[in-house]
């Protein structure tokens, strides 16, 4: 099961401008090869802002592989069979919240409707995933934003928690995946998308409506399952579908390593599988550079590839996480000993008040280990 490295999650330009100075040298080449970039990353702003598009984006980005390259000057990225193109939605959903804050379910779920047509928005969608030579494009969908959280690390809002509107998502998803598919004229090229909440004769008679057969799948709405609920999901799911069977299955936004353990314990661990999280990328840039290195929620992780343990970096834990870091096996670790001294030095510094470039880039660095860890367990 491939574990993919999902770019442009989160996090600050001082993050990013450090994976991007990283990228070439450090960056695992199976990451390369498995990376997921969003379609929202790009061209939607955050909320709160007056415009849904990113004006100057939206004008002058038409080629998605060019777009990555730029960033990281890795010309490999122009070839790779594995990109994934996923579609960002939860932006609009956001954005739409944020503006009208009164709407009912079913009335977020049509002003979507309207901004995706009135905006063009698939029509540039369809025409991003053949510029960029996009041989997996997740079909849009209409997400419930419950994964977005304030500070706190409470959901904002659980939007579509209402089962009423559960039919109006689905003529929407059906809507969208066969709109792209007509412009395309290529399934090959979708992972269409399953929301995971489906049930039984539901799954059919959504993909039955779909003016294609799918090869590919994308199961989406898994992140607000609790374990139980997501085993029996997936099982449903394959009980109906026979997921082996598939071209490419991709778990979007699993939940971290213990959902990729129990997709491999309940359905095996299949070579047409893959999974995306952020935790490794949430975790890393935890640190805060304010100087409160002292509070939890002011410190990375580093996260141990044999136990995954999550271990926050402070003064006090500096030892013990080098030790561990020195009793994994070298064969696993992408940072040698000492390169890993000097990570989790810089990590200190920049949550004292001390960031820099340097800490930026060694923070970058500690996102490729972690995403290294989140590999080695999900494959």
């Amino acid at each position: 099961m491939d574990f993919y490295f999902v770019y442009s999650s989160g996090g600050g330009a001082g993050d990013w401008n450090g994976v991007n100075r990283m990228w070439n040298e450090f960056m695992p080449n199976y990451f390369k090869e498995n990376t997921l970039i969003k379609f929202g990353d790009i061209f939607f702003n955050h909320k709160g802002l007056n415009s849904l598009l990113k004006k100057s984006n939206w004008s002058k980005i038409y080629n998605a592989r060019e777009w990555i390259v730029d960033r990281t000057n890795d010309n490999s990225l122009y070839n790779t069979k594995n990109l994934i193109m996923d579609v960002g939605t939860t932006k609009i959903v956001n954005y739409i919240d944020s503006k009208f804050p009164n709407l009912s379910t079913n009335e977020i779920i049509e002003k979507f409707d309207s901004i995706i047509d009135s905006e063009k928005i698939l029509e540039r969608y369809c025409k991003f995933i053949l510029d960029s030579n996009i041989h997996n494009a997740v079909t849009f969908d209409i997400p419930n934003p419950f994964k977005v959280r304030n500070q706190s690390g409470n959901p904002i809002r659980n939007i579509f928690n209402d089962k009423k509107c559960k039919s109006l998502l689905i003529d929407k998803c059906v809507k969208y995946a066969n709109f792209t598919y007509h412009n395309i004229d290529d399934e090959s090229r979708l992972l269409t998308i399953l929301p995971a909440f489906l049930q039984d004769d539901e799954i059919n008679q959504y993909l039955s409506r779909l003016d294609y057969k799918s090869t590919k799948l994308a199961i989406g709405a898994l992140i607000d399952m609790n374990n139980e609920e997501f085993v029996n999901s997936i099982l449903n799911i394959d009980k109906i579908l026979n997921l082996k069977s598939f071209k490419k299955v991709h778990f979007l936004g699993c939940g971290g390593l213990s959902k990729a353990k129990l997709i491999k314990a309940t359905l095996g661990n299949h070579s047409n599988f893959s999974v995306d999280n952020t935790t490794a990328f949430n975790r890393s840039i935890d640190g805060s550079k304010n100087g409160n290195s002292s509070l939890k929620e002011d410190q990375s992780c580093y996260i141990d590839y044999l136990n995954k343990k999550q271990f926050r970096i402070k003064p006090q834990s500096k030892e013990e996480i080098l030790k561990i870091h020195f009793a994994t096996p070298n064969e696993l670790k992408l940072f040698s000993n000492q390169e890993m001294i000097v990570i989790i030095n810089s990590i200190l510094e920049h949550q004292s008040d001390n960031s820099s470039k340097e800490t930026y880039d060694n923070r970058a660095k500690l996102i490729m280990h972690n995403f290294d860890v989140f590999r080695y367990n999900a494959e």
